[in-house]
């Protein structure tokens, strides 16, 4: 190796001449000083020699505060270890030069001298109001700051050891550490060299603090061409950056005219203009090599290397990366500068025009690259544990705010662990993207929302937020498509009367749009195939939470999106894992009624919990104890008042609730012991005819008296007759147990398996009879009128606990003219159905067709099924219900009953509009005959009381019928049913016997 002998360089004469003046000007002030003070000086010592020495102490105090507040300590320590004597002997000769200069300045001394004294407290006191204003704004006006109510994480590069996250502390030890043992070679260039947000910035940080160990070393410079990228010469400000950082840290006074002709020289000539007159200004005829020499030998005399470090680089486009590149090779005549280069290639490669030409001047610049790289191990390992210790907090995030976030962040960790981690990593493979994802959540309020109690999934959650943050127009399209009740392209479609799930074919066009990390994370979302929904059943825990059911009753993906948009969570009451996670509280222990009490069920404020609770206890009941299906059947007919009997958009839960008790009974209600569950068989089930009829260990706790009982009145019939009715095996209601042990009940021997309609047959006729015998029981041989006593049930009765509350506020006559009147007139409807339901199950006698076998339809005992229970039920409507003899308005409630059996004309070949009476209708359920026969009896009496006149109206679900309009056509088909009547009468026996 060459080396080369270095030449003398001449003295820079304006550092010794500025060192030269400070120490004349010094001199001088402190003479001026000491002339001024000495009048004043002398009347305070007079006053007190102690109030004196208090001024003096004052004031050498505040200046020696002030000049240690503007770093004179620190400026006094650089200079101190340059060992500058020389410049220290100019200061030395320029104060020798003012005690010369005494002569020329003796008129301006002798001046001071004769001055007024109480000038010196003027200047003092100016000099104190001018050191204290900085001072006092410095620490009284700092403004309090308001403590933040929302939490976000800054996307700050780190700068110790203990916020390193990635474990790349060591990374940068070992690259400081080589930087360091390089030496000082001409145009040395470190590459770092990585993609965005990999932490470029935070490496040269932790590279830094090793640097800074060998402070008698190096000096670092770090250069952020983005900050000066509309400048139009980068090298001029280089120049600058590089004395500011040469300057704070040693003394070196000569320095600055050097940088400060090479910046000139860089800029070229000036054309300067003055009264007309063009000049121009050029630079001395130095050359750049000459002026870089000076700098260079600055930096030797000094001892110190310097490493250059120019970040952000890729994120300036191509042309001025090109010139930063230019500006940086101009200065590489530095032998004891060292370059540390950090950027993206494969950013700065990507511009048509400039791209190859950056990568080439990468290729030939940079002498040793580094690459930088983060694991998935490692950001999964801050998801999942790291960021809960005390000194890696996220910003300003709390560490208890991270914990409600743990839910999201484990899944993301989980992710990141998985087979698909490759495919996240370019949406959430570095700390900056998963501060991002962090952010968004935040901002979402994730935290104040506990998703272990809804029903989101957490990965489509994250996925659906990563299209957010990275893919906004597509998910625009997904929110526009799937929100406000609309299906879109998107979720999966199920084709009518098919079970099976399946994409639309727009989807696949938008994936095939849309290829890449968005196509993928569309894929996770919606895909049938991937989601694996190929199926024909999918569990309710499915439906009720994956992100791609967006149909009318599971609006999944549309409450995903307006959590993501609008910061929307739906209540507790509406998610499925309330009530999943009360079903296992109850399968552990909790009392029904306890769950049915607690604030989330309050059925005040609603009967969906409730209903949505049994719904998801009875689905689950297949494996319950003994102990638990006991209390759950009976909790269940407890709780029937309580709930409404009106339809309100559906049934009333009233009548669903008796459903719910069916499933009960024949999935949880037989075969149940202390341990394993018994075998299905026709002797186990057999069980469930027992707790019907109240047999065996269930005596005295039938379930027929429990529906029923006199404190329930005409309401708890309508439960009896619709769990009657249910029970009926051709309602094809899937209850394969309930129907054997009805027919086994019965007759051990008889086949369990068949004909529908011959099972149903065989099995409802006890359970028939054993409901006539009560109601018989109860209403026939008392004669206590049903109708009379429906009319009356409280309205409180029908609405139940949750519409109590809407009953009183709204109006509760049906007939009123005041607004609020629905309520009112669904009541008035719930009666005329609740009277015409009970009545007909019990008096027709239809055989089962596929609607459930008729209570008439067998005799009050025995089983020749001649319909003896269909002539008592008739005997006792007509006789004693609708008889006129015992109750004048029982008029009013037999043509109450023909009104609510009216017709749709739409259904009859007549012109008449609305609904209409008819033949086939009218009855209800009874017998045209007796129906006919009471007509004939009752006629003129029914029609001498003027019934037009009367504004009575009968509701119905589907129609409101008036005595002043309908009444006509009733009279008419009534006639019809007595003249076919009298026309029997005086038949032969062969027309008598042709059945009706």
């Amino acid at each position: 190796m060459n080396i080369t002998k270095p030449e003398m360089k001449m003295p820079e004469l304006l550092v010794f001449v500025r060192s030269f003046v400070v120490g004349f000007v010094g001199s001088e002030v402190c003479r001026t000083t000491f002339y001024l003070s000495i009048g004043f000086a002398q009347e305070l010592y007079a006053l007190s020699p102690w109030v004196n020495a208090a001024v003096i102490l004052a004031g050498l105090a505040l200046s020696l505060t002030y000049a240690v507040k503007r770093g004179a300590s620190a400026a006094t320590a650089r200079m101190g270890r340059s060992f500058r004597l020389d410049l220290l002997m100019a200061i030395g000769l320029g104060v020798w030069s003012n005690t010369l200069a005494l002569p020329w300045l003796t008129k301006f001394h002798a001046a001071l001298e004769t001055a007024d004294p109480h000038w010196a407290p003027v200047v003092l006191l100016l000099l104190c109001v001018v050191l204290l204003s900085p001072m006092f704004q410095l620490y009284l006006q700092r403004p309090k700051k308001a403590p933040s109510q929302l939490y976000f994480i800054s996307d700050e590069e780190i700068r110790n050891e203990e916020d390193d996250l990635l474990a790349t502390k060591g990374q940068a030890k070992s690259f400081a550490e080589t930087v360091l043992a390089s030496g000082a070679h001409s145009g040395l260039v470190f590459g770092v060299d990585g993609p965005w947000g990999v932490g470029k910035t935070s490496f040269i940080n932790l590279a830094e603090r090793y640097w800074d160990a060998a402070a008698d070393q190096v000096i670092v410079c770090r250069f952020e061409p983005l900050r000066y990228a509309s400048e139009p010469d980068l090298a001029d400000r280089l120049i600058r950056d590089l004395t500011a950082a040469i300057q704070s840290k040693v003394f070196a006074p000569e320095f600055r005219p050097a940088a400060s002709r090479y910046s000139r020289l860089i800029k070229g000539k000036a054309d300067v203009s003055f009264l007309g007159f063009k000049l121009s200004l050029e630079p001395s005829q130095e050359t750049v090599d000459e002026l870089l020499d000076d700098i260079d030998e600055v930096l030797r005399r000094i001892g110190r290397r310097v490493i250059i470090v120019i970040d952000d680089l890729d994120r300036l486009d191509a042309k001025t990366t090109n010139n930063v590149l230019f500006a940086t090779r101009r200065t590489f005549k530095l032998s004891q500068a060292t370059y540390v280069l950090c950027y993206d290639t494969e950013v700065l490669a990507d511009s048509k025009d400039e791209g190859s030409r950056a990568r080439e001047f990468l290729e030939k610049f940079v002498t040793v690259k580094l690459s930088l790289f983060v694991d998935s191990t490692s950001i999964r390992d801050f998801l999942r544990r790291d960021w809960e210790r005390v000194e890696s907090q996220l910003g300003s995030v709390p560490s208890d705010t991270m914990v409600k976030l743990g839910a999201v962040v484990s899944e993301l960790s989980d992710i990141l662990e998985g087979e698909l981690a490759a495919k996240y990593l370019p949406l959430v493979g570095d700390m900056r993207k998963v501060k991002r994802f962090v952010n968004a959540m935040l901002l979402m309020q994730i935290e104040k929302t506990n998703l272990g109690r809804t029903d989101f999934n957490k990965r489509d959650l994250i996925n659906l937020m990563l299209l957010h943050l990275n893919y906004p127009g597509l998910f625009r399209r997904i929110y526009a498509e799937e929100t406000e009740g609309r299906s879109g392209s998107f979720s999966v479609q199920r084709e009518f009367g098919k079970s099976e799930f399946k994409n639309s074919e727009a989807l696949a066009q938008v994936v095939e749009e849309w290829q890449g990390a968005a196509g993928f994370l569309l894929k996770q979302l919606f895909e049938v195939e991937t989601l694996k929904l190929r199926v024909t059943h999918v569990e309710e825990a499915v439906l009720r939470s994956r992100a791609c059911f967006n149909f009318k009753e599971l609006r999944n993906l549309e409450s995903y999106l307006k959590l993501i948009v609008r910061f929307a969570t739906p209540e507790p009451q509406q998610t499925f894992v309330l009530y999943q996670e009360a079903a296992e509280r109850v399968r552990k222990g909790t009392p029904i009624a306890s769950v049915l009490t607690s604030p989330e069920f309050n059925l005040e404020q609603g009967e969906h919990p409730h209903d949505q609770f049994w719904r998801v206890l009875v689905n689950q009941s297949h494996d319950f104890s003994s102990i638990l299906a006991n209390q759950a059947i009976e909790t269940l007919i407890e709780y029937l008042p309580r709930y409404s009997a009106f339809e309100n958009d559906d049934r009333g839960l009233r009548q669903r609730s008796i459903y719910s008790l069916l499933r009960l009974l024949d999935r949880a209600g037989w075969g149940r012991t202390a341990g394993r569950r018994l075998p299905n068989s026709s002797e186990n089930v057999l069980e469930i005819a027992r707790r019907i009829f109240g047999e065996g260990p269930y005596r005295e706790k039938g379930l027929l008296e429990q529906l029923a009982p006199p404190e329930r009145g005409t309401l708890g019939w309508n439960d009896l007759m619709l769990f009657r009715l249910q029970c009926s095996a051709d309602r094809q209601g899937q209850m394969y147990n309930l129907h054997t042990a009805l027919i086994f009940d019965q007759d051990k021997t008889a086949e369990t398996t068949g004909l529908v309609s011959k099972l149903a047959l065989l099995g409802m006729r006890k359970l028939s009879q054993e409901v006539f015998a009560l109601f018989k029981r109860a209403y026939i041989d008392p004669q206590r009128n049903f109708h009379a006593e429906a009319n009356q049930v409280p309205v409180g009765e029908f609405l139940g606990v949750a519409f109590e509350k809407l009953g009183q506020q709204a109006s509760l006559d049906p007939q009123s003219e005041h607004d609020d009147v629905s309520i009112a007139r669904r009541i008035a409807s719930a009666r005329s159905v609740l009277k015409s339901f009970v009545i007909y199950q019990l008096s027709n006698s239809l055989p089962p067709n596929g609607s459930g076998v008729g209570c008439g339809h067998y005799d009050e005992e025995g089983t020749e099924d001649s319909g003896g229970i269909a002539k008592l039920m008739n005997h006792y409507v007509f006789g004693t219900c609708f008889n006129p003899d015992f109750d004048e308005n029982n008029v009013l409630l037999f043509l109450d009953h023909c009104l609510s059996h009216l017709s749709s004309s739409f259904f009859s070949d007549r012109d008449d509009q609305g609904y209409i009476a008819i033949k086939a209708e009218i009855p209800g359920g009874l017998d045209p005959k007796e129906m006919g026969r009471y007509w004939r009896k009752h006629r003129n009496q029914i029609l001498g009381l003027k019934l037009h006149a009367n504004n009575r109206c009968v509701f119905t679900p589907n129609y409101i019928a008036t005595y002043r309009d309908d009444l006509d056509g009733v009279f008419a088909v009534l006639d019809e049913l007595a003249n076919e009547v009298h026309t029997d009468l005086v038949a032969p026996d062969e027309l008598q016997s042709t059945p009706v």
